[in-house]
């Protein structure tokens, strides 16, 4: 009786130790996951980080308890094999879950995106609404919304349009073969140094593109802000043609030359 008490009283000494470090280790959790939340609210969705902190909970709670059975002498051999037969059946059904799911934390750590950039990914171009750990959310600029599965997106060729400070445009403006170019270059010159989203290095290049049929296709190349080149992209071309006509330069209509030989022969014809 007295051996029974002895083995009574150390059982529940080992168990409140037990729940003790339980309880210890779930405060330590707590802090952890709040420094996590800190680091990762602006790299992943609210709830994706959610799903994150759950997993690491309900890991811990697990991983916890099975050690505990086994600090009291519980067999685990048959719930272990139970357990591995059963996890190559999930293996097989969810494999295509798994890979996108290990794809997701590859993308948190590596972070090629984040939310809130414009990219093109498989041909889909739109702005980064949420970076789950199954899938992407893109916000295509014509509106609708699209799920794309992380293991394509880490696999996928990522064109980041904001990753870089800075981007280039491009216009092509046609002036007539009688204009002036070095003036028409001038021109162009003095009004992007005059705009104040257009960036003084690298400096705007203006040149020949080709000799077309009916005018000279002029070349004009400047950089931007990034956050600014939307709107200076579609503002900025209007007023460069408008600066040309001011100075005299004008935008030339397709003209076709026909010259006749022989007139005299065709009108006895």
């Amino acid at each position: 009786m007295k051996q029974l008490s002895f083995i009574s009283a150390k059982f529940f000494i080992e168990l409140i130790v037990i729940i003790s470090i339980f309880i210890l280790g779930l405060v330590l959790l707590s802090f952890l996951t709040r420094k996590i939340k800190f680091i990762l609210r602006e790299k992943i969705s609210l709830q994706s980080l959610n799903l994150l902190i759950k997993i690491i909970i309900y890991g811990f709670v697990v991983i916890y308890v099975i050690l505990s059975l086994m600090y009291f002498g519980v067999k685990l051999e048959g719930l272990i094999v139970a357990g591995g037969f059963l996890s190559i059946i999930v293996g097989l059904a969810t494999q295509k879950v798994l890979g996108n799911g290990i794809a997701g934390i590859f993308l948190i750590i590596e972070r090629p995106i984040k939310l809130g950039q414009s990219l093109t990914i498989q041909n889909i171009s739109g702005i980064v609404e949420e970076i789950r750990f199954l899938s992407t959310v893109i916000r295509s600029f014509d509106g609708p919304f699209v799920r794309i599965p992380n293991e394509q997106v880490f696999n996928s060729v990522i064109i980041n349009l904001m990753e870089n400070v800075a981007r280039r445009i491009d216009y092509l403006i046609d002036i007539r073969y009688s204009d002036d170019f070095s003036k028409a270059s001038k021109v162009l010159k003095n009004y992007l140094d005059s705009e104040t989203n257009v960036l003084a290095i690298p400096e705007p290049e203006i040149f020949v593109e080709e000799f077309a049929s009916s005018s000279v296709r002029v070349h004009i190349r400047f950089w931007t802000p990034t956050e600014k080149w939307y709107q200076t992209k579609n503002r900025l071309l209007p007023f460069l043609r408008d600066e040309l006509v001011k100075n005299g330069i004008e935008v030339p209509f397709p003209q076709v030359e026909v010259k006749i030989h022989n007139l005299s022969d065709l009108k006895e014809s």
